[in-house]
């Protein structure tokens, strides 16, 4: 597993944990689309690179 991989996990993770449990989190929805933004370019990014085959 890439660090990427993991990244996006994490990302993905601290999205979910947002949503479930950040309602009174001051900027809250800025940090959501910051993360998504931050999976889309990571995920763009693991979609780029050359197999190793």
């Amino acid at each position: 597993m890439t660090r990427s991989y993991v990244f996006v996990l994490l990302a993905v993770f601290g999205l979910f944990f947002l949503q479930l449990y950040g309602e009174n989190v001051p900027y809250g929805t800025l940090i959501s689309i910051a993360l998504i933004g931050f999976i889309i370019v990571l995920t763009v990014f693991q979609l780029k690179q050359k197999p190793n085959h």
